[in-house]
């Protein structure tokens, strides 16, 4: 009788009978190195999260100079607002190796960031895929998902940066900073302001879901597999553009808490009331709420003579440096992580030819009993 070929052979018949053509790992990409949608969701993600680290930490390295003085300023509660004012100002007093303050630890935050969050949305985007449509609330979803996987791996990297950025010449190092929030706080510590990254796991997610959406619709107008490296800059930049204004406010508190300065409303409004007499004078945590209203104020002009437009735009104090270096490290990385994402599957494609046979079996048999010279 005829024998099946390899390829239609049972996946579960053993050793042999691995060469099933939907779980080949040596199945082949097309000749542009674009994802076939034969590709399984480890392997599109693992290309994914490979393209987002190195394209993070590229941008992040460039950028850092962006990144030090956008820390600096919200950080600040009066004075001038600007980015060129603030990188000067630091240029002038601790050199030019002063705007690289933490570029070490950022940089590694930025890389581990962004595999683990491309690897998770890439990974249950693949998953999704085959069983629901992904419209634009799905993909919301499924952001929202990966960025709470992130934020719960690579937190403690996020406040450290945060420390060392917000000190001169980096108040000692990452380790210093490192020990001296462990002495203090414990190693909760590493996790201040951590519901409210929970809460702004919606900026990747609606960055992403923009970024996605659109790239969808510019590639079926133009019939190509890809965006040029111009096309993902612009559009990496229009999605974190949105993401950021969105949730500006929420991530000036964040780092506020990360660098140890908690904005005080009693310090700003009115002093603390004396509790009545024969009840214990409680330590009240103070509300988001109440952080958000002493946010508002600037300390060098008086309080009473704000109005609530002033404060408003207080809330945003530094938008203008955050979007400079959200937009430009958001674009950078896209535009870089298309291009890596290519070279990853290249190197994919290369290591399938050269250790496995057409048929998907292993051309080194040592694992399924045969000669490693066969």
């Amino acid at each position: 009788p005829l024998r099946p070929s390899p390829a239609r052979r049972d996946p579960s018949a053993g050793a042999h009978g691995r060469a099933s053509h939907a779980a080949s790992p040596s199945e082949p990409l097309d000749r542009s190195g674009a994802m076939s949608s034969r590709d399984s969701a480890a392997f599109i993600a693992i290309v994914q999260a490979s393209a987002g680290a190195v394209g993070g930490v590229f941008a992040s390295f460039v950028l850092q100079p962006v990144e030090v003085a956008k820390t600096r300023i919200q950080l600040s509660h009066s004075g001038d607002a600007s980015a060129i004012h603030m990188i000067a100002s630091i240029s002038r007093e601790e050199g030019i190796l002063g705007l690289f303050t933490g570029v070490g630890t950022k940089a590694f935050e930025a890389g581990s960031k962004n595999f683990v969050y491309f690897y998770i949305y890439d990974a249950i985007n693949a998953l999704m895929k085959q069983r629901v449509e992904l419209t634009a609330g799905v993909k919301i979803v499924l952001g929202y998902i990966a960025g709470v996987g992130t934020a719960v791996s690579t937190m403690p990297l996020e406040v450290l940066a945060t420390k060392v950025q917000a000190e001169k010449h980096g108040g000692g190092g990452t380790f210093t900073q490192a020990k001296r929030v462990i002495q203090a706080e414990g190693i909760g510590g590493l996790f201040k302001g951590f519901w409210y990254n929970i809460l702004l796991c919606i900026n990747p997610a609606i960055q992403n879901s923009i970024f996605d959406k659109v790239k969808d619709i510019l590639l079926n107008m133009k019939r190509e597999r890809s965006l040029t490296p111009f096309e993902g800059f612009v559009l990496g930049a229009f999605a974190k553009a949105v993401a950021s204004t969105v949730t500006y406010p929420l991530v000036r508190l964040k780092t506020l808490l990360q660098a140890g300065q908690d904005p005080k409303p009693q310090q700003r409004q009115q002093p603390p009331q004396s509790m009545p007499e024969g009840r214990p004078n409680l330590v009240r945590k103070t509300s988001t709420s109440e952080m958000m209203s002493a946010m508002s104020y600037r300390e060098d002009r008086p309080f009473d003579l704000q109005s609530l437009v002033q404060r408003f735009i207080e809330l945003y104090r530094g938008i203008g440096s955050t979007l400079t270096k959200s937009v430009l490290q958001a674009a950078v990385l896209y535009m870089t992580k298309d291009q890596v994402a290519g070279l990853v599957r290249e190197i994919f494609k290369v290591t399938a030819k050269a250790f496995f046979r057409k048929s998907g079996a292993l051309k080194l048999g040592a694992i399924s009993g045969r000669p490693l010279a066969s």
